[in-house]
C-alpha cells in the first residue's frame, strides 16, 4: 500500500492528519496543495477530493486500486482501521474492537466542529500580520474579538470536563487515559494554532496543561515546526494589536 497526502501544514486538520501518520509509522508522501492559492479549486485537485479542501489522502493498493479520501477524521479513522500495528492504532481509536470508547471519541470529534474549530481565527491573525497600521485595530475588534469570545464557552467546557478527571498522574486527555486519541490529536492541533501565534490560555490551566502534554509529543513538535516558526513572526510583528495576554485570561 502506498500513501499519498495532499496537504498543507498551516492546516490544523492536515496536521493531525500528518501527525497520526507518523505516530502508526505508516509511510507517505507529501504533496503541498497551495490552498490560500486556490490550488484547492482546480481540476486535478477536484479529481481527488471533490469537496476541495485539504487534507485529502490517496491510498494505491499493490494491484493498482486507488481510494481517495477527504475530510480529516474519516482518513484519521481509516488509518486507524487499516494499519498493521493494531495495538498503536487502538490506543488512538479502537473502532469496533472497542465500540464504548469509539463512541466517546466520536463524541469529542462531533463537539469539536461546532465549538472549536467552528472559531478558527488564525488566517485573521495572518490578515492582522501583513495588513496596514491603520487596520489592524479594526481586525481585532471587529473579527478576532468575536472569534475568541465565542471560542470561550468551548474552553470553559474542556476545562470544567478535565477538572472532573482529576487525575495528576499524567497530562489531562479527553478520556482520561495516559494515551491521547483522536479527538486530542484534532483539537490540539486547532489550539496550538493560536498558541504558536502567542495566545495563553491563563484562565483555562487544564486546558493548558492538555494542550502542552499534546503538543509535547515529538512528532507533533515535528509537524508543527512550520507554524510555530510563523506564529513567533505573528507575535514579533503585531505589537499590542492582538492582545495576547489578555484575551483567554
Amino acid at each position: 500500500m502506498s500513501i499519498t497526502l495532499y496537504a498543507h501544514r498551516l492546516s490544523q486538520p492536515s496536521r493531525a492528519v500528518e501527525i497520526l501518520l507518523r505516530e502508526l509509522s505508516i509511510d507517505y508522501d507529501f504533496h503541498e496543495v497551495d490552498f490560500a492559492g486556490g490550488e484547492t479549486r482546480t481540476e486535478w485537485f477536484a479529481d481527488i477530493n471533490a469537496f476541495q479542501t485539504v487534507p485529502a489522502l490517496v491510498a494505491t493498493d499493490a494491484e493498482g486500486e486507488k481510494l481517495a479520501l477527504g475530510e480529516s477524521q474519516a482518513i484519521m479513522m481509516y488509518l486507524c482501521r487499516t494499519v498493521a500495528d493494531r495495538e498503536t492504532a487502538q490506543r488512538w481509536y479502537p473502532g469496533d474492537q472497542d465500540v464504548t470508547r469509539a463512541a466517546q471519541i466520536d463524541q469529542w470529534l462531533a463537539w469539536y466542529q461546532n465549538n472549536l474549530r467552528r472559531f478558527d481565527m488564525f488566517h485573521h491573525i495572518m490578515n492582522l500580520q501583513l495588513t496596514l497600521p491603520m487596520l489592524k485595530r479594526e481586525i481585532q475588534a471587529t473579527l478576532l474579538k468575536p472569534l475568541q469570545e465565542n471560542l470561550k464557552p468551548g474552553l470553559a467546557t474542556l476545562e470544567a470536563h478535565f477538572e472532573r478527571q482529576q487525575n495528576g498522574a499524567h497530562p489531562p486527555t479527553l478520556l482520561g487515559d495516559e494515551h491521547p486519541t483522536l479527538a486530542d490529536l484534532a483539537m490540539g492541533c486547532e489550539l496550538y494554532q493560536i498558541k504558536a501565534a502567542g495566545y495563553r490560555f491563563d484562565g483555562y490551566p487544564q486546558v493548558s496543561a492538555w494542550l502542552g502534554g499534546v503538543a509535547e509529543r515529538v512528532h507533533f513538535k515535528a509537524v508543527s515546526e512550520e507554524v510555530a516558526t510563523l506564529g513567533q513572526e505573528i507575535q514579533e510583528q503585531s505589537g499590542d494589536y492582538l492582545a495576547l495576554e489578555d484575551a483567554f485570561r
